[in-house]
């Protein structure tokens, strides 16, 4: 996981939310490539229920973080403002 920090050092639960996301978006395509490379029907097997858990797991993240307002997957208008948002924020505390 990449360690996300303001610019004043601090995570906050937003960050930490979006950094789990991200790696549990990592995780399921990791799983895929695994299951099309595995040798064995047991491997393939314990591969597909790990496949299984970080969908799941970035299921609940994403619930989440639209339950606190943190990610819009079905709002592209309010996900880009919101992103757009925090890329200035980050620009105007850096001095650019």
């Amino acid at each position: 996981m990449q360690a996300t920090m303001t610019p004043t050092g601090v995570l906050n639960d937003q960050m930490i939310a979006a950094d789990c996301l991200i790696s549990a978006k990592n995780a399921i395509k990791g799983c895929a490539m695994a299951i099309a490379e595995a040798s064995t029907p047991e491997v393939r097997n314990t591969l597909k229920q790990h496949l299984n858990d970080a969908i799941v797991f970035h299921e609940q993240i994403s619930q989440y973080m639209v339950n606190k307002g943190y990610y819009h997957p079905t709002n592209v208008q309010e996900q880009l403002r919101l992103d757009l948002q925090a890329a200035q924020q980050v620009l105007q505390s850096v001095g650019r």
